[in-house]
């Protein structure tokens, strides 16, 4: 019998309460995720995934990406988390609930206000059937292309009294925030808004969320994970890992291609990244 996938809710609140996070580390392949699931065992850490629409599509679906999660599962005595992050359709959403997803982003923030709130109100209200949890976003973070100035980007930023009334009019789980991180590499000097978020968490009780983690300055991480934040969302960083990683060995003297020659060493650097950001993350738990 397969090992259940656990909810995300009742981990974030404990991390809000404690002013820990947790890593959110995408998950593109069995082997790269059970190499970061060893080092969440090793600190006896909830195991957190988060996977988007392309990241499914390697799987060759939902059912698959919960499969791949699952048997993680069984080969760890921590829980394990699979979210689906950034889905922007209700479809979408459908189909990772149906498929054993128990946390789901539905990420409308492209939207006006009004419509965002009623998009995801309509996931939280079929998510909570289901005993799932649900992350929605306000505010619009910076992608790759970063050519917004400065006071454009921080018109793009979540507005406090938006934030408390979203919470409420939503009903969602866990609230992700735009206060100056981006998707993506950063192409100009992070500029990270705490006195919003510190306002932001004065207004919303729930567990927040940063995406866009990679490269983000870590002494900002700890101070925002002070004011709330319970998720770091890594993606940027695990596949820059990887990637330099595999160059590497490639241009060693005497390398032949094989499957270890390969990736053994991505396995190893990318075990390392992840147990640096769970102890950064958790530090105030440990």
């Amino acid at each position: 019998m397969s090992k259940d996938l656990m909810p995300l809710k009742e981990y974030l609140e404990d991390a809000r309460k404690r002013k820990y996070a947790l890593g959110g580390f995408c998950f593109w392949a069995y082997a790269y995720g059970m190499s970061i699931a060893e080092v969440a065992q090793r600190l006896n850490l909830p195991m957190l995934y988060i996977i988007g629409d392309a990241e499914v599509k390697f799987f060759g679906g939902e059912k698959n990406a919960v499969a791949a999660a699952r048997t993680v599962a069984e080969n760890v005595d921590v829980p394990v988390i699979l979210h689906a992050d950034h889905f922007r359709s209700f479809e979408s959403i459908e189909r990772a609930v149906d498929a054993g997803f128990k946390s789901v982003m539905i990420d409308a923030s492209a939207y006006p206000f009004e419509e965002n709130v009623a998009r995801t109100s309509k996931v939280v209200e079929y998510a909570h059937k289901a005993g799932v949890t649900v992350e929605g976003e306000l505010g619009r973070i910076a992608g790759n292309e970063q050519k917004l100035s400065l006071n454009e980007a921080e018109a793009m930023q979540t507005d406090p009294d938006e934030a408390k009334l979203f919470v409420e009019q939503t009903g969602v789980d866990i609230l992700a925030l735009s206060i100056g991180t981006v998707h993506g590499e950063y192409h100009f000097p992070p500029r990270i808004n705490i006195p919003r978020l510190q306002k932001i968490s004065e207004k919303v009780s729930i567990p927040l969320v940063m995406h866009g983690g990679s490269g983000t300055p870590e002494d900002k991480v700890a101070e925002a994970v002070n004011f709330g934040i319970t998720k770091l969302n890594l993606a940027t960083d695990l596949v820059k890992t990887v990637g330099k990683a595999t160059a590497a060995v490639q241009q060693k003297p005497g390398f032949g291609y094989s499957v270890a020659n390969l990736y053994a060493q991505a396995y190893v650097d990318l075990a390392a990244y992840a147990e640096h950001k769970m102890r950064l993350l958790s530090r105030n738990i440990r």
